[in-house]
C-alpha cells in the first residue's frame, strides 16, 4: 500500500510524493498498479529521469508502443516520444482538444506516461476527465440509447492541419506515413475495461467523427452530446506541472487535455505509450 498517496478528486487522480521512480521494486510496481487502475491518472512530482529512465519505467507496466507516423521520437530513444513547442511550433496549437491517445488504432494504447522536462513561466497544465464518472452519470434512458453503438475514430482531420503546417518538420512524409500506418477503424461507444470490468464511454473529440448505422444528423448529434457531456469539469482533475512531474495515466477510461494558454514559451514533454488491447463491450 501506498502510504504517500493523495487523492485529488472524487472521480479521478492521485498523486503519490517521495518515489524515485528508478528504483522502485516489485513491490512498489504492484502498488502503483493498484493506484493506477482505482485513481486512473497518478502524478509523481520532481522525477530525476532521462529518456531511458521514463522508459525504463514504462515497461514494469507493459509493452512500450513506439509513436506513429504521426509524433516524433526522440532523438535518444525511438521509444520515448519528443512533445515539444517553442513559438507555437511543434503541435501545441493542435493539441488543446479533450482526447484519449490514438483511439484510431485497433488497439489502442493501454496508457500512457508523460514527464516535464522544460515548462513555460505560466500555463501549460493538462487536464483529465474520468470516463467511468461520465459513464456513470448518464440518465438509464441514455444508456440504453448509447449501449451497443458503435463509432468510427479516424485520426487525419485532427492531424492534418498539424502535420501540413509550414513548421511542422517533414510534415507530409509524416501525414502519408500516418494514413498507411492508421486507416481509421470502429470501437464501441462504452468500453468495458479489460483489468476492472467497469464500463466507460469510449468517444472523444479529436477522433471519434460518426457513429455507425445511423444517418448523419442522428450521428452528428448523439456525438455533440456525448462530447459535451464528457467534457464537465465535474469529471475532471487538473494538473499544475512542475520540472521533472510524471504523470501516469489508463488511455482505457479517461480523457486528456493540453492547455494551450502559454503564448510562444517553450515547452518540452517527454512520452512513452504502453500497447493496448481491442476495446469490447
Amino acid at each position: 500500500m501506498l502510504g504517500n498517496l493523495r487523492q485529488l478528486t472524487s472521480p479521478i487522480g492521485a498523486e503519490i510524493a517521495g518515489m524515485d521512480l528508478k528504483v522502485i521494486d516489485d513491490g512498489d510496481v504492484s502498488a502503483i498498479h493498484d493506484a493506477f487502475l482505482q485513481h486512473q491518472v497518478l502524478f509523481f512530482p520532481r522525477q530525476d529521469m532521462i529518456a531511458d529512465d521514463l522508459s525504463g519505467f514504462a515497461r514494469r507496466f507493459g509493452t512500450i508502443d513506439p509513436p506513429h507516423g504521426g509524433l516524433m521520437p526522440h532523438p535518444d530513444n525511438p521509444d520515448v516520444m519528443l512533445v515539444e513547442t517553442k513559438e507555437q511550433r511543434g503541435g501545441g496549437k493542435y493539441n488543446d482538444v479533450w482526447h484519449s491517445d490514438v483511439t484510431f488504432d485497433r488497439t489502442p494504447p493501454l496508457g500512457s506516461i508523460l514527464r516535464a522536462v522544460k515548462l513555460p513561466d505560466v500555463g501549460g497544465d493538462t487536464l483529465f476527465a474520468s470516463m467511468y464518472a461520465a459513464y456513470d452519470a448518464l440518465s438509464d434512458r441514455m444508456r440504453q440509447m448509447v449501449e451497443g453503438l458503435e463509432a468510427l475514430h479516424d485520426g487525419i482531420p485532427n492531424f492534418r492541419p498539424y502535420l501540413l503546417d509550414p513548421d511542422t518538420p517533414n510534415g507530409e512524409a509524416r501525414l502519408r506515413m500516418l494514413k498507411d500506418e492508421q486507416p481509421g477503424c470502429v470501437h464501441p461507444v462504452v468500453r468495458r475495461h479489460p483489468e476492472t470490468g467497469r464500463k466507460a464511454l469510449f468517444v472523444n473529440r479529436a477522433f471519434t467523427t460518426d457513429i455507425m448505422g445511423v444517418t448523419s444528423i442522428e450521428s452528428r448529434n448523439i456525438l455533440n452530446f456525448l462530447f459535451e457531456h464528457i467534457e464537465q469539469p465535474n469529471f475532471q482533475v487538473r494538473w499544475r506541472w512542475s520540472e521533472g512531474d510524471v504523470a501516469m495515466w489508463d488511455n482505457r477510461c479517461t480523457l486528456h487535455y493540453a492547455a494551450n494558454d502559454y503564448g510562444d514559451a517553450h515547452r518540452v514533454m517527454h512520452r512513452v505509450t504502453l500497447k493496448g488491447d481491442k476495446p469490447v463491450s
